[in-house]
């Protein structure tokens, strides 16, 4: 087996460089994966290029899917070749969310590729428990799509949605693309999708959502009212802006949920037609965060892994861009700088 291995460090804020460097040695513990894609999630713009990362040296992503090349002495639920991909969150498994298996509440949790080396790298090592198996079946452009369709269900499923329900999802990037076609199969049978960007709605449309709504063109919440008559059952936000979470609350019918995905990073002052709704409408906000639960990781990865597998559940379409190692630094400084169009960027190690 070869020594060395093609990696894209993160050195310093907005400093990138594709380097040679040494082969993660693992433990008896742990699995050494040959990555094959890794997906660019869009946290890794402000860690790499905004506001930095909490490490440095620091290999990013977390996203991936790959090959077991070699396992340690105790690891027994996989094997050398078998096709995998890795729940990153390794929770602390002390706190007392931990011990309450609440483990996406976990209080001192790392994220492989944001605490520790992740898959920006021909090859990553990880603990054996956070390794899954996947089906012959499932390919690997599909395969580097399941963690973050895990948010989507996570939070679609504390929306608890009942078949013949309408679903409104606020923002058509990657999350809101995954979470429009988790409305399908959790029953909803007329789902909208907004948005501010026409080439993000038709994938959208192509993805399952029965509506579209351009919130650059249409006042968003009339138009959401006039198609439910009187509102949605269900306001999943997944754009992570102050705008859209305030129309998410306007745009629920009376006694609907609306459940946050988004991270707006900003105050949310809310207008008083907004919290006379709240209030008088007896509108449910909730939040929700990750995907873990118990058995670690949890029902999230179970479900999308079936999903994915059956075909359901579709992740190809919303790729926008494969690239190599060495462009992740460049792809990176331009889409911090929005001088790139792009929906989901996966860097690829694919040897085929």
């Amino acid at each position: 087996m070869q020594q060395k291995m093609q990696a894209a460090v993160l050195h310093s804020l907005g400093d990138i460089k594709t380097e040679l460097i040494d082969i993660p040695q693992i433990n008896e513990d742990e699995v050494l994966i040959k990555v094959v894609y890794c997906g660019n999630c869009g946290s890794d713009v402000p860690r790499s290029m905004v506001s930095g990362a909490r490490t440095y040296p620091l290999i990013l992503g977390y996203e991936f899917t790959g090959k077991v090349a070699k396992i340690g002495g105790n690891v027994m639920n996989v094997k050398q070749g078998d096709r995998v991909v890795v729940a990153p969150l390794v929770p602390c498994g002390e706190c007392k969310f931990c011990q309450a298996s609440d483990y996406a509440l976990c209080e001192n949790y790392n994220i492989i590729g944001t605490g520790s080396n992740g898959a920006f790298a021909e090859y990553v090592k990880v603990p054996q428990k956070h390794v899954l198996q996947i089906d012959d079946r499932l390919d690997y452009e599909t395969a580097a799509g399941v963690e973050p369709a895990t948010i989507g269900y996570h939070g679609l499923q504390k929306a608890q949605i009942q078949p013949g329900e309408t679903v409104v999802v606020m923002g058509c990037g990657p999350i809101g693309q995954l979470t429009i076609q988790w409305a399908k199969i959790f029953g909803a049978s007329t789902v909208i999708a907004v948005d501010i960007f026409e080439e993000k709605l038709e994938l959208a449309r192509d993805l399952g959502a029965d509506i579209v709504i351009n919130a650059k063109v249409s006042d968003v919440v009339q138009q959401i009212h006039k198609f439910t008559d009187g509102g949605a059952d269900v306001v999943a936000e997944t754009a992570g802006s102050k705008i859209t979470q305030q129309q998410s609350i306007l745009a629920a019918k009376k006694k609907g949920r609306v459940v946050f995905l988004g991270i707006a990073h900003s105050n949310l002052p809310l207008a008083e037609e907004a919290i006379e709704h709240v209030l008088r409408g007896e509108i449910k906000i909730q939040g929700t965060w990750n995907s873990y639960t118990a058995p670690y990781p949890g029902i999230a990865w179970k479900a999308t892994l079936d999903f994915m597998t059956k075909g359901t559940l579709k992740f190809k379409p919303m790729i926008s861009h494969k690239i190599t190692v060495d462009e992740v630094g460049a792809y990176l400084k331009k889409m911090a700088g929005r001088t790139l169009k792009y929906n989901k960027v996966l860097v690829s190690f694919d040897d085929n």
